[in-house]
């Protein structure tokens, strides 16, 4: 997960960047309805009409996503000479910090998409759409713009969705080149399974469907993720492959390195236009740093806003924020969310540390515990005491802090990865469940005393105990405490 810091720098310096975005646009419309019968001519719905909504689609929102974050955006697309080309255009007009040219061209439709939905549910889709190559003159007007939006551009986006920009493959390669010698990146969500087209590039996007059309790898588990993105690489398709894999989440692929980050949707309502959502904030993020990483967190967390809203919809920065604060409290976590982390961590190849106690008064010892813990493994799991428990073990007296307490100040501490409580005496249901590679205890436990050292070691993991602070623990504090009143 991405710090709070990290996005706040993020949301903050991304405003003072420029982004070209190049394009096929559609205008997506949603007729909404009620069914309550069907209709005597055809056994068909009949859906009675209460409503109907625009919006930008395909490139539009992929620029639509990035008005919302404050982002300056110039864009280049070709549209027809249609009243749905109209109403994009007045659509545009009402956006800030945005130049654009929206290029007719009266041999083609502007791609319209209606959605008929009804009671919750798509029940229809029609198109209209002339998906054909640019003709030589509106290739050579695309070039114009291109050439003279680029000067200012940080980064560039291009959004295929194979209605016509990017048919062409030899004119694809081509901006490309241009871009390249300009030393500006190119980030690409393709269409199509001709990837070939997108050769120079430096990041490339395809979803599930789309890169196994390109390189017939399905990358349904994390192992094919890695062998379709590599497949990508090695052909020299793009530098760079972040997959998205929608309920599996992304898969950040270069030539070293593979790094998969797990979906934070809660609820899927829509996945239209998730996507666009996670080019568009991933770019973003990449316009300012070349930290891979964070930037494809920052593009996760647009996008498990994006599937929870009906069409395709933009994302601003306080719904970022809001689900990003809600992430960073998610160190405290029941059993089901500890192992998806744990999953997640263990597909990453990552040491898992475990230790476990009741810390009912936390002080400088157990702060150093957690710290030769932590660096020992890449993450650390706290397992603490619940209440009752602690007063089976230690007396009716005891904890002196609740649960909610102790618990919310492990959260606090910087080298602790996952807080979870148990009811039991001992941890060893916990152990078994999550198989931690190392199992951290106080120098003061003999290797025949710490609950699960056998079970650890017969899995072939490692149990280190750890040399204890000089006269600090909630024993000698309590009796202070207690002699002082």
């Amino acid at each position: 997960m991405i710090s709070h810091s990290k996005l706040k720098h993020i949301i903050t310096n991304i405003q003072n960047k420029k982004i070209l975005v190049v394009g096929d646009i559609m205008l997506d419309k949603y007729v909404f309805g009620l069914v309550d019968r069907i209709s005597p001519e055809a056994p068909i719905p009949i859906v009675r009409v209460e409503n109907t909504k625009l919006s930008e689609g395909g490139a539009g929102n992929v620029i639509k996503n990035l008005n919302s974050l404050g982002i300056k955006t110039s864009f280049i697309s070709v549209i027809g000479n249609d009243e749905s080309g109209k109403l994009l255009k007045a659509r545009f007009k009402k956006l800030k910090n945005i130049e654009y040219a929206l290029l007719q061209d009266n041999s083609r439709n502007t791609t319209l998409k209606t959605r008929y939905m009804a009671n919750g549910q798509q029940l229809l889709r029609t198109d209209q759409e002339t998906a054909i190559p640019l003709n030589t003159i509106f290739k050579q007007k695309v070039l114009k713009y291109f050439k003279l939006f680029m000067e200012q551009a940080d980064i560039i986006i291009f959004s295929d969705y194979g209605k016509g920009l990017f048919i062409d493959e030899n004119f694809c390669k081509k901006l490309i080149k241009l871009a390249n010698l300009k030393n500006k990146k190119v980030i690409v969500d393709p269409k199509g399974d001709n990837f070939a087209k997108y050769a120079g590039s430096f990041f490339i996007t395809p979803n599930t469907k789309e890169s196994y059309k390109a390189t017939h790898i399905n990358p349904k588990n994390n192992n094919l993720a890695l062998k379709c993105g590599k497949y990508i690489i090695k052909n020299k398709w793009s530098q760079n492959v972040l997959l998205t894999r929608g309920e599996n989440g992304l898969s950040l692929i270069n030539k070293s390195k593979i790094y998969h980050l797990k979906s934070n949707a809660e609820e899927v309502f829509d996945v239209t236009g998730a996507g666009d959502t996670v080019i568009a904030l991933f770019t973003a993020a990449l316009s300012i740093s070349n930290n891979h990483i964070d930037s494809a967190h920052f593009a996760n967390l647009g996008a498990s806003i994006a599937v929870k809203k009906i069409g395709a919809s933009s994302v601003n920065k306080d719904e970022i924020y809001k689900i990003a604060i809600k992430d960073k409290n998610s160190k405290i976590l029941s059993n089901r969310d500890l192992l998806k982390n744990i999953n997640g961590w263990r597909d990453n190849n990552e040491t898992i540390g475990f230790t476990n106690g009741c810390f009912d008064l936390l002080h400088s010892g157990h702060i150093d515990m957690f710290q030769k813990a932590s660096d020992a493994c890449d993450k650390l799991v706290v397992a603490v005491n619940s209440d009752q428990s602690i007063k089976r073990l230690k007396g009716k007296e005891r904890p002196i802090l609740d649960i909610q307490a102790r618990e919310k100040l492990l959260n606090s501490l910087k080298m602790i990865d996952c807080v979870i409580s148990f009811d039991e005496d001992t941890p060893i249901k916990l152990i078994k469940k999550i198989k931690p590679n190392i199992l951290f205890k106080g120098a003061d436990y003999k290797i025949k005393e710490i609950v699960g050292a056998d079970y650890i070691k017969k899995l072939g993991g490692k149990v280190i105990r750890i040399s204890l602070t000089k006269n600090q623990s909630t024993t000698r504090l309590i009796s202070k405490l207690n002699k002082n009143k």
